[in-house]
């Protein structure tokens, strides 16, 4: 039995030029981070916890609250010509949701509302500028299967 896994090179992240109200592309332009991205990061969030712990319980009892689409989190290249870059430099600055769209190399996808938390960048002598785009999704995120094979 072999091993299963999905390659990076080969995947695409794109941020929407417009603000985005759902996960659906329709209507939407796009900028690409596929040349200056390097690595990306996701991490969920965690529901809330809620005590619903009463006088009969025999011990604490909880129930989840609301799940929490996480944080998304992309380094690489600073380049401010970039057309992604100054896209999100101007979500950072309108502070609407833009959407991020992150395709695998197998056609599966996982799409959010993102807004733009943080940018920052980094450089040392004899080396290259790298950035860093810290973005709080919102909303349910959309996960989707890789296309069937014919």
């Amino acid at each position: 039995m072999s091993s299963k896994v999905i390659l990076v090179q080969g995947s695409s992240l794109q941020i929407s030029k417009e603000e985005a109200a759902s996960t659906d592309p329709t209507g939407l332009t796009f900028d690409s981070l596929d040349c200056v991205g390097r690595q990306i990061q996701w991490q969920g969030g965690q529901a809330t916890e809620n005590d619903v712990t009463t006088l009969c319980s025999t011990a604490k009892e909880f129930r989840l609250g609301l799940t929490d689409a996480g944080t998304m989190t992309v380094t690489g290249h600073w380049v401010s010509s970039d057309d992604a870059q100054k896209t999100i430099k101007a979500a950072d600055r309108d502070k609407k949701p833009r959407l991020i769209e992150l395709t695998f190399s197998d056609g599966s996808k996982f799409a959010s509302l993102a807004l733009v938390q943080q940018r920052s960048f980094d450089g040392s002598v004899d080396g290259v500028w790298s950035g860093t785009f810290s973005f709080r999704l919102t909303g349910e995120p959309l996960e989707s299967e890789p296309p069937a094979s014919s």
